[in-house]
């Protein structure tokens, strides 16, 4: 198959989708949503994908310049001899995908693009306007979680198959191997019987982590060994809300007890997650967030937000993760400390959800499922 994806050519789940599909003998094809730097080219094709180019943004007022991006991307579409065409996150990527009335045409809901089950498209026109329109024209929708599908089913095609699929946890990278990475006590000035506490998702209001910064004072009361891990994404920061959460953190007990690391690279992850005590992902909405899996598989125990959108599967309240009410400091600081101090509690968490994560969640399931569903759309359409 010839599969052309429309996503963002700077993320590591973008590379892992090439790769796999490429390492199996499929041609892979990506435009980039995002403006890319050369080195996000060259990890596309490092990754087995031709880069096609930037899906520049779309504009009503000035829509000679959209017509012509939807003319270029039906013909680099014919001239690639394109076989499937698979949108990465519902935007203005799965606008243009369904302007260009090329089928078959898949569309993945991550969870931050569709936020909770009262989620609606927004009031800008075209959100209100293309996503919808987007939706009902696919023909095959795939989630990353179960509860995602009810969302979608409101304003896709009757007809229109729904499936869940993630990105599935590469199992041989993200495991348990025994022992806490000791160059990391040093990089981070740590001591050797530090308890950390890891928030790896992005620097944004969505996350939450002002709330996290807002509990640590008492979770190192409670703790004196806690220091705290911020993994921070430049090309995704909101300056201002990292702002914020510096000086919450500037203001209180905490403040020499936090680590504001820059971007990780991806081999690096796991020893993040073994370094880590607990883990700590509380959006205001998500989906099936790959870092909660990754954490898992590394035998990391993990706090996650009270939210329905969740995969009960593989987030249980008390049996796989401890879930909190987001919104609130005092909760999330009694969950860490319940976490680093009842060690029962965090290992019993932490073993079932490894299990659960080992039996199916792992990469390789996850896109052969995926390689099923392109087969079979290939024949139908």
């Amino acid at each position: 198959m010839r599969i052309c994806y429309l996503a963002d050519g700077r993320y590591i789940h973008s590379y892992r989708w090439l790769r796999y599909f490429s390492n199996r003998g499929h041609q892979t094809f990506l435009f980039s949503f995002a403006p890319l730097t050369p080195s996000d080219v060259d990890a596309v094709e490092k990754a087995g994908g031709k880069y096609l180019g930037e899906l520049t943004p779309f504009h009503l007022k000035r829509f000679w310049h959209t017509a012509a991006q939807i003319s270029r991307l039906r013909r680099l579409l014919r001239e690639e001899k394109i076989d499937v065409l698979h949108s990465h996150f519902v935007g203005v990527n799965t606008w243009y995908g369904a302007l260009s009335r090329f089928h078959p045409n898949v569309i993945t809901v991550m969870g931050g693009d569709i936020l909770g089950e009262d989620w609606k498209p927004g009031p800008d026109i075209r959100e209100r306007w293309l996503t919808p329109y987007a939706l009902r024209n696919a023909d095959l929708i795939t989630c990353w979680s179960n509860n995602l599908i009810s969302v979608v089913k409101r304003y896709s095609g009757p007809d229109v198959p729904i499936a869940v699929v993630h990105g599935g946890i590469d199992l041989e990278h993200f495991s348990f191997n025994g022992s806490r990475p000791q160059y990391l006590f040093d990089r981070l000035d740590f001591p050797r019987n530090a308890r950390v506490i890891l928030s790896p998702r992005l620097m944004r209001p969505l996350y939450n982590l002002d709330k996290i910064a807002s509990a640590a004072a008492a979770v190192c009361a409670a703790v004196p060994e806690a220091y705290f891990v911020f993994a921070v994404l430049p090309v995704a920061t909101d300056e201002g809300y990292q702002a914020r959460v510096r000086e919450i953190f500037s203001e209180g007990a905490a403040k020499d007890r936090v680590r504001f690391v820059g971007p990780i690279p991806h081999d690096e992850m796991p020893d993040y997650y073994r370094l880590a005590d607990v883990t700590i992902s509380i959006p205001s909405s998500d989906g099936t967030p790959m870092s909660v899996l990754e954490s898992m598989a590394c035998g990391t125990p993990v706090i996650v937000s009270r939210i329905p959108n969740y995969d009960a599967h593989y987030i249980e309240d008390q049996k796989t993760v401890l879930m909190v009410d987001q919104t609130n400091p005092d909760a999330i600081a009694t969950a860490l400390i319940t976490l680093l101090q009842d060690r029962a509690l965090a290992e019993r968490i932490a073993t079932e959800a490894k299990q659960r994560v080992v039996a199916s969640a792992s990469y390789e399931s996850q896109m052969g499922k995926m390689n099923e569903l392109y087969e079979k759309l290939c024949l139908r359409v």
